[in-house]
């Protein structure tokens, strides 16, 4: 059998959990005897969706990727219909016109529809790339969603994608039942997204080499979409109630910067290595993920996996169920909610330790390689017959 993986943009220097997602899956989890390509456009940068990677195919990671330009977009009529589109005034050729002008490659779409493939799995949802490849050719396309519950997956032109797909591949039971509450989705199921146990401990000393002391710790976009606002401002909040409250750490990439206010609480580090990035999650106290909108959490996976506990947004259905499943975090829905379960975390430091071994055990069992590699097997296998 052959697959195509079809997403925005490809390649190791590409970051976004997304694209993390399907490099991993497409390297990871493809079965003996299947074949895999990739076909993705020139661009790296999400924002600018420049044609940056000269077009044809390249080899990477043992990987066939074949890149198409992006079709010329209007960036300015792009962010007016944006705006029709959050306050709910879009009509459905707003939305169609929107999409195109994100990111779209007519020469993509064309070598999806003349390609001998037997499915093409498209990700993620909100791109025109995701929606005119699944929309081109129906019967031979599954969509790797990433789905939110945001205003974005209610659009017209999403429910039609879902709906027209032959099925689609999910990172969490409750992304799946999102997707079906907002779309006849024809077939597929949950496969997620694999990990590796630890390579044994990471090297101490993370926080000491940095002068932090104790600490709690936001990973991921620094950004307001992901919320890290909220873990800032509750951070702020505790410090000013609790003395000698533990600091809150950014690690991760974008434009936010706390406010002068959080001085001397929060510490934003930035872009850190893998391994840097292990030292961090290994000596937190606990990860704080404030965002509602995920549909897997690579970053709590990854806490979970250096046993530290979690406290997570509570408006997250999928990482509310991961914390119920493995006893290994805590939902907050408020202030109040944050305040105490800190508290309980500061005040027994061996229920805590226990709390993050459970999430650990949570990882390996359920997204662990061999048990993701099965349901890949089992989901995109059953699509493609």
């Amino acid at each position: 059998m052959r697959v195509v993986w079809v997403v925005p943009r490809y390649g190791r220097e590409v970051v976004g959990g997304a694209e993390t997602l399907a490099r991993s899956l497409a390297g990871r989890a493809t079965p003996p005897g299947w074949r895999v390509e990739v076909a993705t456009t020139c661009a790296l940068d999400h924002d600018t969706w420049r044609n940056e990677r000269p077009a044809g195919a390249e080899v990477v990671d043992g990987i066939t990727v074949r890149r198409f330009p992006v079709s010329p977009r209007a960036r300015g009529r792009y962010e007016r219909l944006h705006a029709a589109v959050l306050e709910g005034r879009a009509t459905y050729l707003d939305e169609v016109e929107w999409l195109a002008q994100s990111v779209w490659s007519e020469e993509l779409e064309r070598w999806l529809e003349d390609d001998d493939h037997d499915l093409a799995i498209l990700c993620p949802y909100l791109f025109g790339t995701t929606v005119w490849g699944t929309l081109a050719d129906p019967d031979r396309a599954a969509v790797l969603p990433c789905l939110h519950d945001e205003p974005y997956a209610r659009l017209e032109t999403v429910r039609r994608m879902l709906a027209a797909a032959r099925g689609c591949v999910f990172n969490a039971p409750a992304e799946e039942r999102l997707a079906r509450r907002l779309a006849d989705v024809r077939g597929g199921g949950v496969v997620g997204m694999g990990f590796d146990p630890p390579a044994g401990p990471p090297r101490p000393g993370f926080a000491a080499e940095r002068g932090l002391g104790e600490y709690v710790l936001y990973a991921g976009r620094l950004e307001h979409g992901k919320r890290v606002d909220v873990a800032v401002d509750h951070a702020v909040r505790y410090a000013r109630e609790r003395p000698g409250a533990p600091r809150l750490v950014l690690i991760g990439s974008g434009g936010y910067e706390p406010p002068a206010s959080a001085a001397g609480v929060v510490t934003r580090l930035g872009y850190m290595s893998e391994d840097d990035k292990r030292r961090a999650f290994a000596e937190a106290l606990a990860l704080v993920n404030p965002s509602p909108f995920e549909s897997l959490s690579i970053v709590l996976m990854e806490s979970w996996l250096e046993g530290t506990p979690a406290l997570v947004a509570a408006g997250s259905e999928v990482m509310r169920e991961h914390c119920e499943a493995s006893g290994g975090g805590v939902p907050f829905a408020s202030y109040d909610d944050y305040r105490d379960a800190l508290d309980a975390l500061r005040a027994d430091r061996e229920a805590a330790r226990a709390m993050g071994r459970r999430g650990r055990e949570y990882v390996l069992d359920v997204y662990g390689w061999p048990a993701v590699a099965r349901r890949f097997a089992d989901v995109v296998g059953g699509l493609a017959t």
